[in-house]
């Protein structure tokens, strides 16, 4: 048996259009890149332009950084140069000091007639002089150990001479001079 639709075209029974909703699908997921596509461009653009600006910042930025860098090897050279000035200074006496010691410390009757410094160990300084009495000698050692700054005193030699028709002592003192890194502090009697 045959059938024979005599129905027109556009009242006949169709299928389910199945083309149409893979064209919509396709339109739809073609929209949806776009889209996503052009939220991407939108973001990468205004990234750049974040990236750009903040370029253009540093950039503003290197005088400062030169600045910085400038001061860091002025203050490593400064550190440098203190550091130095410190290890001399450590190696060396002070004699203005040293003689303004020696000199409140020298008892009445006894005088200083040379003074050195030693140049291998340079803590270690020489002191020849003359005293009237073995005793003023013998004071003046004693007040040498008791100054703070001073960490040894030996009595090397002692000698009596006649020294314009008067009997005095000559005498040769090695005195130790504390060094700046030791804090042991001498108990004074």
């Amino acid at each position: 048996m045959i059938k024979i639709n005599m129905l027109p075209p556009d009242k006949r029974k169709q299928g389910f259009p199945i083309n149409k909703v893979l064209l919509i699908i396709s339109y739809f997921i073609l929209g949806a890149t776009l889209l996503v596509w052009a939220v991407s461009l939108a973001l990468f653009k205004y990234n750049e332009a974040k990236v750009t600006k903040v370029e253009g910042e540093l950039a503003k930025l290197t005088v400062w950084q030169q600045r910085f860098d400038l001061n860091q090897a002025q203050n490593l050279d400064i550190t440098r140069r203190g550091k130095l000035v410190s290890d001399f200074s450590k190696q060396r006496v002070v004699w203005s000091e040293l003689l303004g010691d020696l000199g409140n410390v020298t008892p009445y009757g006894c005088w200083l007639t040379k003074i050195s410094q030693n140049a291998q160990k340079p803590e270690n300084v020489s002191i020849e002089g003359s005293a009237l009495k073995l005793d003023q000698v013998l004071g003046f050692v004693h007040n040498l150990q008791l100054d703070p700054q001073v960490d040894s005193v030996v009595l090397d030699s002692t000698d009596q001479k006649t020294l314009n028709q008067a009997k005095v002592v000559s005498f040769k003192i090695t005195m130790t001079k504390r060094v700046a890194g030791k804090d042991v502090k001498k108990s004074k009697p």
